[in-house]
């Protein structure tokens, strides 16, 4: 598709560098309903999975989760998201649909559920995303996102990027005798206790000073706005709709900051007291 505006725009000429027998052999691989082609989890990796191996990947992590089948309708679920949203932006003041329109979605969808698939474990597992992009909470997401981000930028343990890791090493004295040690959390944005996890992100809003700066909404009405936007719907490849019961959904922009501020508050409590 590119390559053909291209030539129609500046009248170019491109020579594929692909064979004839290449290009069939790629045009019977996207024929092919009995696979789904994906993205690795790391890297720029692609994935040809088995369609009954991907499905069954999925339904492994649904099960594993907190999810249960949704017993409403696309639309009523999208409906009724979309309402409680405006109800709580009038109940703010913005009574204009001017003034709520960079907050909403034009025409809302259900979110989808797809995997990308970790080629670097055994049995090349599955991890599941929801892709929320344009569902009724799209933009507003966007908006809690960078009001909650500064909170968990200011984490004692937060590191930007393998830069920033760089810079913090260089201020820790390092002898023959340190060791490194890396750990991970499973699922971690899935595991996050939604009700606990609201209850640091307030606490660390009632305590940041710089709030005023990024948004004159009074706290309540962002914890209302979490609220709404943490309930979560989505669609599988197979077309059945589940509801996310606990834990924040990986793909979705706020849940990075939540979980973030969330961890921040247990290592606070349980590894920088001193107990440890």
């Amino acid at each position: 598709m590119v390559s053909g505006e291209l030539r129609k725009g500046f009248d170019m000429k491109i020579k594929t560098n692909l064979s004839k027998e290449e290009r069939e052999i790629l045009r019977k691989i996207g024929e092919d309903e009995t696979i789904i082609i994906c993205p690795a989890d790391k890297g720029k990796a692609i994935v040809i999975e088995d369609k009954e191996n991907y499905i069954q990947k999925m339904y492994q992590q649904i099960e594993e989760g907190d999810y249960t089948k949704a017993t409403k309708s696309e639309k009523t679920l999208l409906d009724g998201i979309h309402q409680k949203l405006v109800a709580q932006l009038k109940s703010m003041g913005l009574t204009d649909f001017k003034q709520r329109r960079p907050y909403l979605v034009t025409a809302p969808v259900m979110a989808n559920m797809y995997l990308l698939i970790k080629v670097h474990k055994e049995n090349f597992p599955g991890r599941a995303v929801v892709s929320q992009i344009d569902d009724p909470t799209y933009q507003i997401c966007k908006e809690l996102t960078r009001i909650l981000n500064p909170l968990d930028e200011a984490g004692d343990s937060y590191i930007k990027d393998s830069f920033h890791l760089k810079d913090m090493l260089k201020e820790i004295e390092i002898d023959e005798f340190c060791r490194l040690a890396s750990l991970d959390i499973k699922s971690l944005y899935p595991k996050v206790p939604v009700k606990k996890a609201l209850e640091c992100v307030r606490e660390a809003l009632e305590a940041d000073t710089t709030l005023k700066d990024r948004t004159d909404w009074a706290i309540d009405d962002i914890m209302k706005l979490l609220e709404i936007c943490i309930e979560t719907h989505f669609k599988t490849i197979d077309g059945y709709i589940y509801t996310q019961t606990d834990g924040m959904p990986i793909g979705k922009s706020i849940s990075g900051p939540i979980a973030g501020i969330y961890l921040h508050w247990f290592e606070r409590t349980y590894i920088f007291n001193g107990t440890c």
